[in-house]
Protein backbone atom coordinates (compact mmCIF):
# COMPACT_ATOMS: atom_id res chain seq x y z
CA UNK A 1 0.00 0.00 0.00
CA UNK A 2 1.48 3.47 -0.98
CA UNK A 3 0.61 6.91 -0.30
CA UNK A 4 0.23 8.32 -3.37
CA UNK A 5 -3.00 10.17 -4.70
CA UNK A 6 -3.35 7.65 -7.49
CA UNK A 7 -3.70 4.46 -4.95
CA UNK A 8 -4.30 5.90 -1.48
CA UNK A 9 -4.32 9.15 -0.68
CA UNK A 10 -5.63 10.21 2.76
CA UNK A 11 -7.40 13.49 3.32
CA UNK A 12 -8.20 15.75 6.29
CA UNK A 13 -9.93 19.37 6.72
CA UNK A 14 -10.30 21.31 9.69
CA UNK A 15 -13.10 19.52 11.66
CA UNK A 16 -13.39 16.69 9.18
CA UNK A 17 -12.84 12.70 9.71
CA UNK A 18 -9.73 11.51 7.39
CA UNK A 19 -10.45 9.38 4.35
CA UNK A 20 -8.56 7.56 2.48
CA UNK A 21 -9.16 7.38 -1.09
CA UNK A 22 -8.19 4.42 -3.43
CA UNK A 23 -8.71 3.42 -7.03
CA UNK A 24 -10.05 -0.09 -7.72
CA UNK A 25 -9.10 -2.66 -4.58
CA UNK A 26 -10.30 -5.92 -4.11
CA UNK A 27 -12.67 -4.26 -1.26
CA UNK A 28 -12.94 -1.71 0.89
CA UNK A 29 -13.12 -3.63 4.02
CA UNK A 30 -9.74 -5.85 3.28
CA UNK A 31 -8.02 -2.35 2.51
CA UNK A 32 -9.40 -0.75 5.78
CA UNK A 33 -8.27 -4.16 7.50
CA UNK A 34 -5.10 -3.43 6.57
CA UNK A 35 -4.78 0.30 7.21
CA UNK A 36 -6.46 -0.35 10.79
CA UNK A 37 -3.94 -3.59 11.52
CA UNK A 38 -1.22 -0.48 10.99
CA UNK A 39 -2.68 1.71 12.86
CA UNK A 40 -3.25 3.92 10.22
CA UNK A 41 -7.08 4.03 10.87
CA UNK A 42 -8.67 5.43 13.75
CA UNK A 43 -12.61 5.20 14.90
CA UNK A 44 -15.15 7.45 12.56
CA UNK A 45 -12.19 7.11 9.78
CA UNK A 46 -12.44 5.33 5.95
CA UNK A 47 -11.27 4.31 3.06
CA UNK A 48 -13.25 5.28 0.11
CA UNK A 49 -12.62 3.30 -3.41
CA UNK A 50 -13.31 3.51 -6.71
CA UNK A 51 -14.57 0.16 -7.41
CA UNK A 52 -14.02 -3.13 -6.03
CA UNK A 53 -12.81 -6.79 -7.93
CA UNK A 54 -14.10 -8.82 -4.77
CA UNK A 55 -16.75 -7.00 -2.84
CA UNK A 56 -18.70 -8.95 -0.35
CA UNK A 57 -22.57 -8.52 0.77
CA UNK A 58 -24.58 -10.51 3.34
CA UNK A 59 -23.64 -14.13 3.59
CA UNK A 60 -20.26 -13.35 1.74
CA UNK A 61 -22.47 -12.73 -1.50
CA UNK A 62 -20.75 -11.22 -4.38
CA UNK A 63 -21.28 -7.36 -4.42
CA UNK A 64 -21.28 -6.11 -8.27
CA UNK A 65 -19.27 -2.87 -7.46
CA UNK A 66 -18.77 -1.04 -10.86
CA UNK A 67 -17.37 2.98 -10.46
CA UNK A 68 -19.61 5.94 -9.47
CA UNK A 69 -21.38 4.54 -6.60
CA UNK A 70 -20.07 4.97 -2.84
CA UNK A 71 -17.67 1.84 -1.88
CA UNK A 72 -16.69 2.59 1.65
CA UNK A 73 -15.47 0.93 4.92
CA UNK A 74 -15.97 2.98 7.92
CA UNK A 75 -14.29 2.05 10.94
CA UNK A 76 -16.57 2.12 14.15
CA UNK A 77 -15.69 2.41 17.88
CA UNK A 78 -16.20 -0.48 19.46
CA UNK A 79 -18.19 0.60 22.33
CA UNK A 80 -22.29 0.81 23.12
CA UNK A 81 -23.95 1.34 21.29
CA UNK A 82 -21.68 -0.42 18.32
CA UNK A 83 -20.55 -3.21 20.89
CA UNK A 84 -24.12 -5.36 20.71
CA UNK A 85 -26.43 -7.21 18.58
CA UNK A 86 -27.91 -3.84 17.37
CA UNK A 87 -24.38 -2.24 15.13
CA UNK A 88 -25.74 -2.92 12.00
CA UNK A 89 -29.19 -1.39 12.52
CA UNK A 90 -28.13 1.72 14.59
CA UNK A 91 -25.52 2.07 11.81
CA UNK A 92 -28.64 1.64 9.16
CA UNK A 93 -30.65 4.50 11.18
CA UNK A 94 -27.40 6.51 11.60
CA UNK A 95 -26.89 6.36 7.53
CA UNK A 96 -30.76 7.11 6.81
CA UNK A 97 -30.87 10.11 9.13
CA UNK A 98 -27.67 11.69 7.93
CA UNK A 99 -29.38 10.83 4.02
CA UNK A 100 -32.39 12.78 5.20
CA UNK A 101 -30.16 16.13 5.76
CA UNK A 102 -28.46 15.90 2.91
CA UNK A 103 -32.21 15.82 0.72
CA UNK A 104 -32.56 11.68 0.25
CA UNK A 105 -35.55 10.10 1.42
CA UNK A 106 -34.82 6.49 2.60
CA UNK A 107 -36.15 3.76 4.93
CA UNK A 108 -34.28 1.32 7.05
CA UNK A 109 -35.12 -2.07 5.50
CA UNK A 110 -34.26 -4.51 8.69
CA UNK A 111 -31.28 -5.00 9.75
CA UNK A 112 -28.89 -2.73 7.63
CA UNK A 113 -29.84 -2.12 3.78
CA UNK A 114 -31.66 1.09 3.11
CA UNK A 115 -34.64 1.84 0.58
CA UNK A 116 -36.62 4.29 -1.48
CA UNK A 117 -40.31 3.90 -1.89
CA UNK A 118 -40.62 3.84 -6.30
CA UNK A 119 -44.04 4.56 -6.14
CA UNK A 120 -45.56 2.02 -3.73
CA UNK A 121 -42.37 -0.20 -4.53
CA UNK A 122 -39.78 -0.26 -2.32
CA UNK A 123 -36.17 -0.19 -3.96
CA UNK A 124 -32.92 -0.72 -2.26
CA UNK A 125 -30.40 1.87 -2.89
CA UNK A 126 -27.70 1.26 -0.13
CA UNK A 127 -26.63 -2.06 2.19
CA UNK A 128 -24.18 -2.62 5.07
CA UNK A 129 -22.15 -5.04 6.16
CA UNK A 130 -20.06 -5.22 9.42
CA UNK A 131 -16.56 -6.87 10.13
CA UNK A 132 -14.86 -7.25 13.67
CA UNK A 133 -11.76 -8.71 13.22
CA UNK A 134 -9.18 -8.15 16.32
CA UNK A 135 -11.17 -5.49 18.22
CA UNK A 136 -11.33 -3.52 14.90
CA UNK A 137 -14.96 -3.23 13.82
CA UNK A 138 -15.45 -2.00 10.14
CA UNK A 139 -19.20 -0.68 8.38
CA UNK A 140 -18.73 -1.74 5.04
CA UNK A 141 -21.09 0.97 2.97
CA UNK A 142 -22.52 0.53 -0.76
CA UNK A 143 -24.64 3.15 -2.23
CA UNK A 144 -25.84 3.78 -5.64
CA UNK A 145 -24.85 7.00 -6.86
CA UNK A 146 -24.95 6.88 -10.13
CA UNK A 147 -25.87 3.31 -10.92
CA UNK A 148 -28.16 0.37 -9.36
CA UNK A 149 -28.01 -3.39 -11.00
CA UNK A 150 -30.83 -4.20 -13.48
CA UNK A 151 -33.47 -6.88 -11.99
CA UNK A 152 -31.82 -9.31 -14.44
CA UNK A 153 -28.45 -9.08 -12.30
CA UNK A 154 -29.80 -9.94 -9.05
CA UNK A 155 -29.83 -12.38 -6.86
CA UNK A 156 -33.16 -15.01 -7.46
CA UNK A 157 -36.06 -14.36 -4.71
CA UNK A 158 -34.55 -11.51 -3.90
CA UNK A 159 -36.38 -9.00 -1.15
CA UNK A 160 -36.48 -5.88 -3.69
CA UNK A 161 -35.39 -4.61 -6.83
CA UNK A 162 -32.51 -1.71 -6.61
CA UNK A 163 -32.66 1.79 -7.42
CA UNK A 164 -29.99 4.54 -7.77
CA UNK A 165 -30.64 7.34 -5.27
CA UNK A 166 -32.52 10.84 -6.66
CA UNK A 167 -33.22 13.76 -4.43
CA UNK A 168 -36.09 14.34 -2.56
CA UNK A 169 -38.62 16.85 -3.48
CA UNK A 170 -37.53 19.51 -1.28
CA UNK A 171 -33.68 19.30 -2.47
CA UNK A 172 -32.88 21.30 -5.23
CA UNK A 173 -32.33 19.02 -8.65
CA UNK A 174 -30.02 21.40 -9.56
CA UNK A 175 -27.03 20.16 -6.84
CA UNK A 176 -25.25 17.28 -8.78
CA UNK A 177 -23.14 15.07 -5.74
CA UNK A 178 -20.32 12.72 -7.14
CA UNK A 179 -19.77 9.57 -4.75
CA UNK A 180 -16.74 11.21 -3.52
CA UNK A 181 -18.36 14.49 -2.74
CA UNK A 182 -21.21 12.92 -1.25
CA UNK A 183 -19.51 10.25 1.06
CA UNK A 184 -17.31 13.42 2.73
CA UNK A 185 -20.91 15.18 3.72
CA UNK A 186 -22.05 11.59 4.78
CA UNK A 187 -18.64 10.97 7.22
CA UNK A 188 -19.59 14.71 8.78
CA UNK A 189 -22.83 13.90 9.45
CA UNK A 190 -22.41 10.68 10.92
CA UNK A 191 -19.56 12.07 13.39
CA UNK A 192 -22.02 14.78 14.79
CA UNK A 193 -24.99 12.11 15.10
CA UNK A 194 -22.97 10.22 17.49
CA UNK A 195 -21.09 13.39 19.54
CA UNK A 196 -24.20 14.63 20.11
CA UNK A 197 -23.59 14.45 24.01
CA UNK A 198 -24.53 10.61 24.08
CA UNK A 199 -28.25 10.59 22.70
CA UNK A 200 -27.37 8.29 20.68
CA UNK A 201 -26.46 5.73 22.97
CA UNK A 202 -29.81 6.44 24.51
CA UNK A 203 -32.12 7.23 21.68
CA UNK A 204 -30.99 4.88 18.76
CA UNK A 205 -34.00 2.25 19.25
CA UNK A 206 -36.37 5.57 18.42
CA UNK A 207 -34.40 7.01 15.54
CA UNK A 208 -34.15 3.21 13.99
CA UNK A 209 -38.06 2.77 14.33
CA UNK A 210 -38.72 6.44 12.94
CA UNK A 211 -37.16 4.94 9.88
CA UNK A 212 -38.12 1.34 9.73
CA UNK A 213 -39.22 0.52 6.72
CA UNK A 214 -43.29 -1.43 6.81
CA UNK A 215 -43.85 -0.83 10.00
CA UNK A 216 -47.13 -1.62 11.05
CA UNK A 217 -47.67 -4.23 7.88
CA UNK A 218 -47.74 -7.44 7.61
CA UNK A 219 -44.57 -9.23 6.76
CA UNK A 220 -42.28 -12.11 6.00
CA UNK A 221 -39.00 -13.21 7.89
CA UNK A 222 -37.02 -15.88 5.95
CA UNK A 223 -33.84 -17.27 7.59
CA UNK A 224 -33.55 -19.83 5.07
CA UNK A 225 -35.08 -22.75 7.30
CA UNK A 226 -38.78 -21.41 8.12
CA UNK A 227 -40.52 -19.16 6.96
CA UNK A 228 -42.12 -16.80 9.71
CA UNK A 229 -45.01 -14.07 9.20
CA UNK A 230 -46.91 -11.42 11.69
CA UNK A 231 -46.81 -7.59 12.03
CA UNK A 232 -44.17 -5.68 12.15
CA UNK A 233 -44.39 -3.65 15.47
CA UNK A 234 -40.63 -2.41 16.14
CA UNK A 235 -37.51 -3.07 16.95
CA UNK A 236 -35.95 -5.11 20.65
CA UNK A 237 -33.66 -2.73 22.92
CA UNK A 238 -30.95 -5.74 21.31
CA UNK A 239 -31.68 -4.91 17.50
CA UNK A 240 -34.15 -7.79 17.30
CA UNK A 241 -37.13 -7.52 14.99
CA UNK A 242 -40.41 -7.78 16.81
CA UNK A 243 -43.34 -9.40 15.21
CA UNK A 244 -46.66 -9.85 16.63
CA UNK A 245 -48.17 -13.46 15.73
CA UNK A 246 -50.90 -14.95 17.12
CA UNK A 247 -51.63 -12.36 19.77
CA UNK A 248 -48.20 -12.56 21.40
CA UNK A 249 -44.60 -10.41 20.64
CA UNK A 250 -42.12 -12.58 19.30
CA UNK A 251 -38.18 -11.25 18.54
CA UNK A 252 -36.05 -12.02 15.49
CA UNK A 253 -32.39 -11.99 15.02
CA UNK A 254 -32.11 -12.68 11.12
CA UNK A 255 -33.67 -13.37 8.20
CA UNK A 256 -34.59 -11.54 4.77
CA UNK A 257 -37.86 -9.35 5.04
CA UNK A 258 -40.24 -8.37 2.58
CA UNK A 259 -43.94 -7.72 2.62
CA UNK A 260 -46.48 -10.38 3.27
CA UNK A 261 -49.09 -10.98 0.38
CA UNK A 262 -51.55 -11.04 3.02
CA UNK A 263 -50.96 -7.29 4.04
Amino acid sequence: MTSSCHNGAQEQSAGRPEVWRFGEVSSALDVGHTLARRGLLAPWQSVLVSSQRQGRGQLRRNWVSPAGNIYAALRLPMQEPFAGSAASTVTGAMLAAALGKLGFEVRLKWPNDLAVLDGDTPAKVAGILLEERAGVLLAGIGINVAWAPPADTLRAGAAMPAKALVPGPKKSQKIFLTAESLWYQLVNCLLCEYSTGGSLKKNWKDLAESFLLWRGSCVCLDDGDEVVEGILTGLCHDGGLCLSRNGRQEVFYSGSLRLSHHY
